[in-house]
């Protein structure tokens, strides 16, 4: 009957179980834990004193610093981060009708005093008369002036020619030329080998710790058996 220590080292190294077993696990297919989301219980407390200003010991009416507590103007453009910038509004030009009932008149073709039409009128000459020819073409397409446009591309000049590579092969070699390797590989005697627990039991050992420690045990063994006598 084997000792408790050697079962022992024999559950250490051989737990024998096959390969199907340890390497390749089983396919089952385990559902999937969803993800709950629990929310963070609130935490109440006291709410803290409010603080003071330190020149006028007053408390400040928001517990919290201000942010734009050391905001200052800035020094070379002199611009104010308290006030916000307003957004730009085109004056109303109060002059302008009787500007242009005193102003020299402007006779454009065909002829006309731009000073003396409607306004309607005279936007529509204007607009003409300042229009580019691109922009009365998209006009007259009725494409939007914002709109982006893209030029089509040209055909191609001739059809494609695609490149079909021949598959790879290994050179062949004739068999007169690879007979001696071809004898060599016959010579060669293969079978199959496990290293299960008969394989490492009956392997020489070439380490030499573990030489001496082989040594060592069989001397105590000896002595063991010497002092029983």
């Amino acid at each position: 009957m084997p000792s408790a220590s050697k079962r022992r080292y024999e559950s250490l190294l051989f737990n024998y179980e096959t390969t199907g077993r340890t390497d390749f696990r089983d396919g089952r297919i385990r559902p999937i834990t969803k993800t709950e989301y629990k929310p963070k219980s609130t935490c109440l407390r006291v709410r803290p004193p409010p603080l003071k200003d330190i020149e006028a010991l007053t408390d400040w009416y928001d517990p919290n610093v201000p942010f734009d507590l050391l905001h200052k103007p800035k020094e070379i453009v002199q611009t104010n981060p308290w006030e916000v910038q307003k957004p730009y509004k085109e004056p109303e030009d109060l002059m302008r009708e009787e500007v242009q009932a005193t102003r020299p008149r402007v006779v454009m073709t065909p002829a006309v005093s731009l000073d003396d039409i409607e306004p309607v009128a005279r936007k529509i000459l204007v607009d003409d008369l300042y229009t580019t020819t691109v922009m009365k073409m998209m006009r007259e397409s009725g494409v939007s002036p914002g709109a982006s446009l893209r030029a089509p591309l040209p055909d191609r000049p001739a059809p494609a020619n695609p490149i079909t590579l021949p598959k790879l092969a290994p050179p062949y070699v004739s068999p007169e030329w690879r007979m001696e390797s071809a004898a060599w590989d016959n010579r060669q005697i293969r079978t199959y080998c496990d290293p299960t627990q008969e394989f490492w039991l009956a392997f020489k050992s070439k380490c030499d710790k573990c030489d001496e420690t082989a040594e060592r045990e069989a001397q105590r063994k000896m002595m063991r058996l010497s002092k029983r006598r």
